[in-house]
């Protein structure tokens, strides 16, 4: 692996910290990535990320997941806009499942994994605050994967 290093936008998205004045974002401004290895990548709109929260929209189609699991250095929300979506934390073995309309907590430093075991694509917004991210916690390698270390 690479030296870790943060893509540019992360961060910095609509502004740099120093910089940051009320702005529309418009779909011209946001970051369309993918998170994840496999056959199913999990498709991320990030809407903002700046050095004090992470908005995203991110959707996965029936039958995928995101991997490798995931976790942040803040409390992450989702709010579940269509669909089903299965939340998995993998080091205690607990199970939720998102309806429409419905929102889920995951405090810092909690290890989860999202599922689409249903009959069409889930999509959620999710926020995470005061950061999503830290030097502890990320090795970005040049694509939109990362590993945050061991479960």
């Amino acid at each position: 692996l690479k030296e870790a290093r943060f893509p540019e936008w992360m961060g910095t998205l609509p502004f740099p910290p120093d910089k940051k004045r009320p702005k529309v974002i418009r779909k011209e401004d946001v970051v369309n990535t993918v998170y994840g290895k496999g056959d199913k990548p999990v498709k991320v709109t990030i809407i903002a990320d700046t050095n004090r929260l992470y908005f995203s929209d991110y959707s996965i189609k029936p039958g995928g997941w995101f991997e490798p699991p995931d976790i942040h250095a803040g409390d992450e929300v989702y709010y579940c806009l269509e669909g089903e979506a299965t939340m998995f934390d993998p080091v205690n073995g607990d199970t939720f499942v998102l309806k429409e309309g419905d929102g889920f907590l995951i405090p810092k430093g909690t290890w989860h994994v999202g599922y689409n075991f249903g009959d069409r694509p889930f999509r959620l917004l999710t926020i995470i605050a005061p950061k999503a991210w830290s030097d502890l916690n990320v090795n970005f390698s040049g694509r939109q994967s990362f590993y945050k270390g061991e479960i």
